[in-house]
């Protein structure tokens, strides 16, 4: 049967039921439906191969099946990464996405007063954790429009919020290179305005504490991953130059980590047998590395994936909550053990 031919009541007499039962279907109303009913409804849904109008459901609802996605960094492979899979999974739940580059508070403030006007359900916004204005937000939630926010400070009660364990993966790193038998592990941090890099900082020290090592501030220095290459070679080389150096270096993210490979290969070194490498992110190229890298993934991916669900129930009139998601070490050969079982 066509698509464009199907109605409501014919879908509510192939599956016998009312129109207003297979509208509450439509709409997300199913609390007080039987499971089996929903069962039904949907099966002849998708045999039928319906698909609502948008204006029309808009014009009973008061919606327009459109989020809004406001990201800070696209240019950046790890967030332009989750935009995908939030396309993916807002078309799967019966949503248009806009998506819109914001670098800043003025540029949000901007991208978000033209979403308004386009009349968006909710906006999830992806950010770099870097503490920013939120005032433009702020009457988001008495305008009737949902937020979820991602790697970025809750702006009130009103918005969700889908972050990551930032100081458990470098604490785990930590561990890690403890495992292997490093006693001197360097980090390199990144840029001072984000949270994450304050996260991660403590990470290490907690990292250090559980392992019984000392933190010798020697051993940390800025590699502001935002900031030209040069400067995180001239920070590798720093650490190289101690006496005695480090076995170890976690690196403030995937693009340092090369460098550092590459720093130390320069110098005669082997990695890992001579320099063990982090890096934090996981990136496409992380495997491409000569060795490929050891890394902290973080869940760029599935944060977006959540954030959607979050939005998607709040609009079905769920409250919006604060969510934390785990990130995991992928061991790879730049930190593989070698044959001495103990680096002094």
């Amino acid at each position: 049967m066509s698509s464009d031919r199907v109605t409501i009541r014919q879908i509510a007499e192939m599956s016998e039921v009312s129109v207003s039962t297979v509208s509450n279907v439509l709409n997300g109303r199913t609390l007080r439906m039987s499971a089996e009913t929903l069962e039904r409804v949907r099966g002849v849904i998708s045999t039928l191969r319906y698909r609502p109008s948008s204006i029309a459901r808009g014009l009973v609802t008061g919606r327009t099946a459109t989020i809004g996605l406001v990201v800070a960094e696209i240019e950046t492979a790890l967030f332009f990464s989750a935009v995908g899979a939030l396309e993916t999974a807002a078309r799967a739940a019966g949503y248009n996405l806009i998506v819109c580059h914001a670098r800043g508070s003025r540029d949000e403030a901007e991208v978000v007063t033209v979403l308004r006007t386009k009349g968006v359900d909710g906006i999830i916004f992806i950010a770099n954790s870097e503490a920013v204005d939120d005032a433009h937000l702020t009457g988001l939630p008495a305008a009737g429009i949902l937020a979820v926010v991602i790697n970025r400070r809750r702006p009130g009660p009103e918005f969700g919020r889908v972050t990551w364990n930032d100081r458990a993966g470098v604490a785990g790193a930590v561990e890690h290179l403890h495992d292997l038998g490093h006693r001197r592990i360097a980090f390199l941090r990144g840029p001072r305005s984000r949270d994450s890099t304050r996260e991660r900082a403590a990470g290490y020290r907690r990292g250090l504490k559980k392992a019984g090592l000392p933190y010798q501030e020697d051993y940390v220095r800025l590699a502001d991953y935002t900031a030209d290459p040069s400067t995180w070679e001239r920070a590798a080389g720093e650490l190289l130059d101690l006496d005695p150096a480090p076995t170890a270096i976690i690196a403030s993210d995937d693009s340092v980590a090369a460098v550092v490979i590459r720093t130390s290969q320069r110098r005669g070194l082997s990695v890992p047998r001579d320099l063990a490498v982090v890096g934090i992110d996981d990136q496409m190229f992380a495997t491409l590395l000569n060795p490929p890298l050891t890394t902290i993934r973080l869940p760029v991916k599935e944060a977006a994936e959540r954030a959607l669900k979050m939005l998607v129930d709040a609009i079905a009139g769920q409250s919006m909550r604060e969510v934390r998601l785990d990130t995991e070490l992928v061991v790879r050969d730049s930190s593989s053990p070698e044959p001495r079982t103990t680096v002094s």
